[in-house]
């Protein structure tokens, strides 16, 4: 039998998600959010001291679930090329189905709203996608940029081609837009040259 307070928990989050997107936050009162949800506004209270820890615990499992999704077979996946097209095939399909949550993120990316300690936790969620991109600046596969601003062009691309995948009711041109994204991308971030030239020169040049 499942658990009527976790029912209520999720039908709070998942309004305050709808009305978060839709109006803002301080388009959002906690009253709103209660008689949409279908609860008491005592009950919301019950489980969020307040509006802003409501919306932090909603970044956080909004920021988790599009992390673990994004994460999926990578195991399976030797070379640092595989891995950021698993992932960018991971993150457009989340991303469409999921377009509310996609669109929260984004929104909430940069707000003042957003604690730091949620900022923070949040980030590390994804500090999977850093340590594969070191992997392959290491490796001489991709080019020795700044791996954050990397990883912002990687996350700027994503949204667009979320967008724009989403727009298009074709499966077959859905594949092409996502594989010219990424083709995009990865021309963008990739080293030119093979790997192993690329390390003895780097080697050198730092003689």
């Amino acid at each position: 039998m499942a658990d009527p307070g976790s029912d209520k928990r999720e039908a709070i989050l998942n309004t305050a998600l709808n009305l978060f997107v839709e109006r803002g936050f301080y388009g959002t009162p906690t009253s709103l959010i209660s008689k949409e949800a279908g609860v008491a506004t005592g009950t919301l209270f019950f489980y969020f001291r307040t509006k802003e820890e409501l919306i932090d615990t909603l970044y956080l499992r909004t920021k988790a679930g599009a992390a673990a999704a994004m994460r999926r077979g990578l195991e399976e996946e030797e070379t640092t090329q595989g891995r950021l097209r698993l992932i960018w095939h991971n993150a457009v399909e989340w991303g469409v189905q999921n377009r509310e949550k996609m669109q929260f993120m984004e929104q909430f990316a940069h707000s003042p709203f957003i604690s730091k300690t949620a900022r923070d936790e949040g980030l590390s969620r994804f500090s999977f996608l850093h340590e594969y991109v070191l992997q392959g600046i290491g490796e001489g596969v991709i080019r020795d940029y700044d791996p954050p601003l990397l990883l912002g062009v990687l996350a700027s691309s994503l949204s667009s081609v979320i967008a724009r995948v989403a727009e298009v009711n074709d499966p077959g041109l859905r594949d092409v837009i996502i594989e010219q994204g990424m083709d995009f991308v990865w021309n963008g971030i990739r080293l030119e040259g093979d790997p192993k030239d690329t390390k003895i020169r780097r080697s050198k040049e730092k003689r």
